[in-house]
């Protein structure tokens, strides 16, 4: 089972990364997360921005992102220590 924080996105980095103010962990995560974390998203669940990432640009993003309550599905870290994560709406608020 994965790792899950949920929290609000507070800088859009490109047009598959953000950086999150995370509030919330699930009390069975494996690991410990930061308060802030960067996130690379390698699929993304919330329909107003494409699947594809080659489809997606930054306004995009910030629209449907910035400042939005998300959950993150953690598969791991990047060479960039970023989190790696399925996006989706959080199920509360901001939608």
């Amino acid at each position: 089972m994965s790792d899950i924080i949920w929290g609000t996105v507070t800088k859009i980095i490109s047009t598959n990364s953000f950086e999150m103010n995370v509030s919330h962990q699930k009390d069975t995560n494996q690991d410990g997360y930061q308060d802030v974390e960067e996130i690379n998203f390698t699929e993304i669940d919330i329909p107003s921005i494409p699947v594809d990432e080659n489809s997606r640009n930054i306004s995009q993003i910030k629209e449907n992102l910035k400042d939005k309550f998300v959950k993150c599905e953690i598969s791991g870290r990047n060479s960039e220590n970023r989190l790696v994560c399925v996006v989706s709406h959080s199920g509360a608020g901001g939608y």
